[in-house]
């Protein structure tokens, strides 16, 4: 785990292309992407990559709240509403329009989508946030998530949210992740992560330390790569 200050989240966006480009001129490459105050990093960094570049990549959400197709508080309908633009990627949305399927076709069909796309990609690249009770993705901490499941997508009723996401075994998939975590109160969660080796059901964020390169960009704690 590489550990990096920096003054304002943008300055991660720059190590977060270079690290798809190379991926994308290797070969097929998938990007999962986080909601919240990532999304605004995602939309900066798949305006930065070529058209024709893109056509090597599929981007898909780390986690989504479960609901209608479109609804207002879906990561995906959030992050298309920032101005993401796909170009030529291969797009893989957890919410299906057919608004008749349930939670559990829908946690299926997202859990097939994405085991074929991990399974037909060289490179698989991890963007998330933290959250201030240590949480990522959609794995809160103590939640039915943050357990050792055998599939690689899962979900669970919470509040506010109904949450469909990647689980551990998923992200273990990964063969690299960038965690950009911002803001005076992610420094107790970041001292937490950086510091100890905590179960996955305290802190789910420790899970990036079991992933071959991960790199950790914040603004409170630095130089302890």
């Amino acid at each position: 785990m590489q550990l990096y200050k920096i003054g304002v989240p943008e300055l991660a966006i720059g190590p977060l292309v270079s690290k798809l480009k190379s991926s994308l001129y290797i070969g097929p490459t998938l990007w999962l992407v986080s909601g919240g105050s990532n999304i605004p990093i995602s939309v900066s960094v798949m305006q930065a990559l070529d058209s024709d570049l893109s056509a090597n990549l599929t981007v898909a959400l780390t986690d989504e709240r479960y609901g209608q197709y479109n609804h207002p508080e879906s990561n995906w309908t959030k992050l298309k509403n920032s101005g993401f633009d796909p170009k030529r990627a291969h797009i893989i949305e957890p919410l299906k329009e057919d608004t008749s399927a349930g939670l559990d076709s829908i946690t299926a069909y997202y859990a097939a989508e994405l085991e074929t796309a991990l399974d037909n990609v060289n490179t698989a690249i991890g963007q998330f946030g933290m959250g201030e009770d240590g949480h990522i993705a959609g794995i809160l901490p103590q939640s039915p998530a943050a357990r050792e499941l055998p599939g690689i997508i899962t979900s669970y009723a919470s509040e506010p949210y109904t949450r469909i996401t990647i689980t551990f075994n998923g992200i273990r998939r990964l063969n690299c992740s960038f965690l950009i975590a911002m803001g005076a109160s992610k420094l107790p969660q970041l001292e937490r992560l950086i510091s100890q080796d905590l179960p996955l059901s305290d802190q789910p964020a420790q899970i990036i330390k079991q992933i071959e390169e991960s790199f950790v960009y914040n603004d409170q704690i630095g130089g302890r790569n």
